[in-house]
């Protein structure tokens, strides 16, 4: 049977408000997602949210344990690996096909993002702030910086897997103890060179940059993960 419009749209603001709570490090890996609660938050019954937890089941980011319900998935060396694999496949390929439709006010936008990043990392570096702190903000800009390059490409299959890849990204991000001020410098510094690539229309510099900053994020991800995580 169909279901009514206004419980689709229920069950689809559902699903974003979650989608951006794990972005924002709200449910940290592990931890339990309740449906009444969490409907009670947003203005709206157990259903729909319960619809939403379940597209999160499919796409990897939420499990259900026995005894426990909806669990933040916890990640696993195996996960990791396999979705930086993943990432390394399609997202250089995405890049050097960016380099030769990429529109101006989208690498201005580009250049925003590495302008907040580097804001950011100033005000670690003078002590202002702590390097965890700023994780948030900084992983936003981050996000924001691959989503326009997936733009610019406009294939909306490729944005939506390469988007759901990001994500748990971040949700593996939220396991780290902390964030040094060289992640932050090294993350910068592979961004200016994709938009180097990105503004030369050179698609093998864009994509040599794509990889070696996925290939670099792997080898992070990985070390920290290593005795934090089952295999």
């Amino acid at each position: 049977m169909r279901k009514p419009a206004t419980e689709k749209n229920q069950s689809e603001i559902a699903y974003e408000v979650l989608r951006q709570k794990l972005l924002n490090r709200e449910f940290a890996p592990g931890a339990r997602v309740r449906y009444g609660p969490l409907g009670d938050e947003i203005g709206m019954s157990a259903t729909p949210v319960r619809e939403a937890v379940g597209r999160l089941v499919s796409e990897g980011l939420i499990e259900l344990v026995p005894q426990l319900g909806a669990v933040v998935k916890q990640p696993t060396i195996t996960d990791t690996t396999e979705l930086y694999e993943m990432r390394e496949a399609i997202e250089p390929f995405a890049a050097a096909k960016a380099s030769q439709f990429i529109a101006a006010r989208q690498l201005k936008s580009l250049q925003a993002t590495i302008d907040t990043m580097q804001k950011l990392h100033r005000s670690v570096m003078t002590g202002k702030v702590q390097a965890l702190d700023v994780a948030t903000r900084f992983d936003k800009s981050d996000l924001k910086f691959h989503q326009t390059i997936l733009n610019a490409v406009n294939n909306q299959r490729m944005l939506t897997v390469v988007g759901d890849f990001h994500l748990l990204t971040e949700i593996i991000g939220a396991a780290r103890h902390s964030y040094s001020t060289e992640v932050l410098e090294m993350t910068i510094d592979d961004h200016v060179q994709i938009l180097q690539g990105l503004s030369k229309r050179d698609a093998e510099w864009t994509r040599k940059a794509m990889t070696v900053h996925i290939q670099n994020s792997r080898q992070l991800t990985l070390s920290r993960l290593q005795n934090e995580c089952p295999q």
